[in-house]
């Protein structure tokens, strides 16, 4: 058997920015309640919430764009995200973040 046939790729969902409810659909229960935090905090107009743990919810990935964002540097942008979640990220063995103002 090749290792291709072995090896199953992870299932990846995201949840794009959007006012209208079916953003969240198909989410799981972290990436909804990641999602909102964000979304509540910093009003994005660009946000993707991805759980790259396999679906336990001990990974994520976060891309994110807002104008709060502007003139601030990465690190401080980061420890922003990580502020608003620190409660979550207390739980999690990773976070990825990608986050600019564009």
């Amino acid at each position: 058997m090749f290792l291709a046939q072995l090896v199953r790729p992870a299932v990846i969902r995201r949840a794009f920015y959007s006012t209208q409810p079916e953003a969240l659909a198909g989410l799981s229960t972290g990436e909804k309640h990641i999602y909102q935090k964000l979304s509540e905090a910093l009003s994005p107009h660009k946000l993707h919430v991805t759980d790259v743990s396999g679906g336990c919810g001990s990974m994520y990935a976060i891309d994110i764009a807002t104008t709060k964002f502007q003139g601030v540097s990465i690190v401080k942008q980061h420890r922003m995200v990580n502020e608003i979640l620190k409660e979550e990220i207390k739980g999690m063995h990773g976070l990825q973040l990608k986050t600019t103002a564009k």
